[in-house]
């Protein structure tokens, strides 16, 4: 049996289930551990090992589909940071317990006024006795406390105290602690913390002599060249380059200290992975100057929701799930975000538009949204629009939504489960992807026709890829500079949902055949044959020999 390793080095606070690359690494992960030949060890920082459990718990592997390696105990000061997130969601907590008893006490007021209205104009002598009985206790406590509000001058100045701190202090806290990740200092800190982190899993990787090769499932770890054994990365794109402006104005430092850090990364690689062939030759050879054959391309596997929500084993099979499927969104609307009262919309059975995505410059929401005001407002579409990225990443996103008046037309579900994005996806009219970029033909197009929902998306070089049919182009791709053409898409595509649905289950079908069997059996077969490459274990301090290239697969 050959053991590889997996090389991850997040951020404190990332959480998987949020990101592609979780989903990307369980499929990949679940296939693995099918195989009775190869066993993988995951290599994290410390800040990663709660993240990883909870992941792999979320998504079904087992504990013994991995291995994990690396430091356990956490740095001190992320210790601290994370005692003060638990104490601030402890007066968050608090905070509401207060809005309840002032809610309490406001009822208690009202009851106050009413008991004095009605003793002051029964005419019962025993009514009044009555009233008298039941309501002392509760006028008593009540006085009571206003008498000690009103007469402790400590407690006003500590009043006083708080509002200042809340109007001065509290903010800069509050979005220090929201996104750290936005705030130069502590990014200098995590930097620092990652490259000490990165030499303690160097030393942990430096003892595991079996592992034949390593992976790094993305090329922001410059840290993953300093292992001394054949390595593998793969570079799913460069955004960063490709929207360099976009990508700045969000957090320009660390747009700057990210970008540095993915070309330190490609620059020291010596064999790499992608999804695409538009990502290998326009990004790594063209731009970087990385020789082809250095580079393999291995396509996605189909990526299906399917399993997440189908009941079976009734005779209304179809009716079951979409009723599954009713309470799951449900309960994803519960995570809506600046939305009043997001559960009105579950009983109506509304219809809508759904873009499963976070919120990144080069995932072109912005246009979405105004081919969308447009369908709404000048089309009479009755569709609402369902998002999952959260407003506050892209602050445009929130103001379009707020000036244009679409907070309850544009619902934002953060943090979805795996089978409510599942059942976003099955009971959606239809399925959008207007990204401007990705590095391989988005899950979109599986995850939506997994479950019967069709899909419209940008016509972009990775789509075009997989989506080679020159009619099915023209009836699902569109423009995703253009809002208007997106606009005109999508209402075609409504109209038209049967017939696109169908021409669409064909490409579907012949996805399929392509699994994640088939996507592992292609890596490992790749990381078997790089790991022959003996050059990365010699020292530095020696002349190395000319490497013979190897053809890519």
């Amino acid at each position: 049996m050959k053991t590889f390793g997996i090389y991850l080095c997040y951020p404190p606070k990332v959480d998987l289930r949020g990101q592609g690359l979780g989903r990307y690494l369980a499929e990949f992960l679940k296939e693995a551990k099918v195989r009775a030949d190869v066993r993988f060890v995951i290599a994290c920082p410390s800040w990663m090992r709660d993240s990883l459990k909870e992941w792999s718990r979320s998504v079904g592997l087992q504990p013994d589909a991995f291995e994990v390696i690396g430091p356990e105990k956490v740095p001190t000061l992320l210790r601290f940071y994370e005692a003060y997130q638990t104490y601030r969601a402890y007066r968050l907590r608090k905070k509401k317990v207060r809005d309840y008893m002032s809610k309490v006490r406001s009822v208690c007021g009202s009851l106050v006024a009413y008991v004095a209205r009605t003793a002051a104009t029964t005419r019962s002598t025993v009514a009044l006795a009555f009233i008298g009985l039941i309501a002392s206790p509760v006028l008593l406590i009540y006085y009571a406390v206003r008498l000690i509000n009103r007469s402790v001058p400590s407690r006003r100045i500590y009043r006083a105290l708080v509002r200042r701190y809340r109007s001065q202090f509290a903010p800069n806290m509050g979005r220090l602690v929201a996104r750290p990740q936005d705030n130069g200092f502590t990014l200098r800190l995590y930097r620092y913390m990652e490259t000490a982190e990165a030499k303690l899993l160097s030393v942990e990787i430096e003892k595991r002599k079996e592992i034949s090769a390593w992976f790094a499932p993305t090329a922001f770890w410059p840290h993953f060249n300093d292992i001394k054994a054949p390595r593998l990365i793969c570079v799913p794109d460069v955004v960063l380059a490709d929207f360099p402006v976009a990508f700045s104005a969000v957090n320009e430092e660390r747009f700057h200290e990210t970008f540095r850090l993915v070309e330190q990364a490609i620059k020291g690689g010596s064999h790499f992975v992608t999804y695409s062939l538009d990502v290998k030759q326009r990004t790594l050879v063209e731009r970087y100057g990385v020789p082809p054959e250095a580079i393999d391309v291995i396509l996605h596997g189909a990526n299906r929701l399917d399993d997440l929500i189908r009941i079976s084993g009734l005779s209304n099979e179809n009716d079951a799930t979409n009723a599954f499927c009713a309470n799951l969104f449900a309960t994803a609307l519960q995570k809506a975000v600046r939305t009043s009262d997001p559960s009105r919309f579950a009983n109506n059975g509304i219809q809508f538009i759904f873009y499963a995505s976070q919120f990144r410059p080069n995932k072109n929401v912005l246009t979405l949204l105004r081919a969308y005001n447009h369908l709404l407002k000048q089309r009479y579409l009755p569709h609402k629009l369902i998002l999952t990225g959260h407003p506050d990443a892209l602050p445009e996103i929130a103001r379009f939504i707020q000036k244009q008046n679409l907070n309850n037309d544009v619902l934002c579900l953060h943090g979805l489960s795996d089978q409510e994005l599942a059942a976003c996806y099955r009971l959606a009219a239809l399925a959008v992807n207007p990204s401007l970029s990705e590095g391989g033909c988005p899950f979109t197009f599986t995850e939506a026709l997994s479950v019967d929902t069709p899909v419209v998306m940008a016509r972009i070089a990775v789509t075009e890829e997989v989506i080679s049919d020159p009619e099915l182009r023209d009836l699902m791709l569109f423009d995703p500079y253009s809002w208007k053409d997106m606009a005109g898409k999508i209402e075609w595509a409504l109209c038209n949902r049967a017939d696109l649905l169908q021409k669409q289950r064909a490409l579907y079908g012949q996805l399929t055949k392509r699994s994640w069997s088939n996507v592992v059996d292609e890596y490992i077969t790749l990381l078997d044959r790089i790991s022959s490459d003996r050059v990365d274990y010699i020292p530095e301090s020696v002349s190395k020999p000319t490497a013979v290239s190897k053809p890519a697969a």
